[in-house]
């Protein structure tokens, strides 16, 4: 991801300044899952950053906030904002929360891992 060096984390987000918050108003927060629910001939019409984010959403599981910004090496709140624009224009979905309302060990874990090997 060496190529994203430089780039400003609002750029990724279109850029949204307001409080991100999924469609049912809960807040989006780092255990947050995501999905993409785009079809895939419509992904090419977004701008190739939100590509990225799309496609690491694209599992039936899908992927917690934490993961996407671990993985384009954003900050939360700017990861979590492009998720809510994402969400606002229908190219992905939120599943609830990792593990419920109580921080999921086993996630942390990952997320402190993976930014230990960035």
């Amino acid at each position: 991801m060496a190529s994203h060096r430089g780039v400003r984390p609002f750029t990724w987000t279109a850029p949204r300044l307001a409080a991100p918050s999924a469609g049912d108003g809960r807040r989006i927060t780092m255990q947050t899952l995501i999905r993409t629910t785009a079809p895939p001939d419509r992904l090419s019409s977004v701008p190739e950053k939100w590509q990225t984010v799309l496609r690491l959403a694209d599992r039936p599981t899908g992927i917690a906030v934490a993961e996407i910004a671990a993985n384009l090496r954003l900050k939360l709140t700017p990861t979590a904002a492009l998720v809510g624009e994402l969400e606002n224009r229908a190219l992905v979905t939120h599943q609830g929360l990792v593990g419920g309302s109580d921080p999921d060990t086993d996630l942390l874990l990952r997320i402190r891992t993976g930014l230990e090997n960035l």
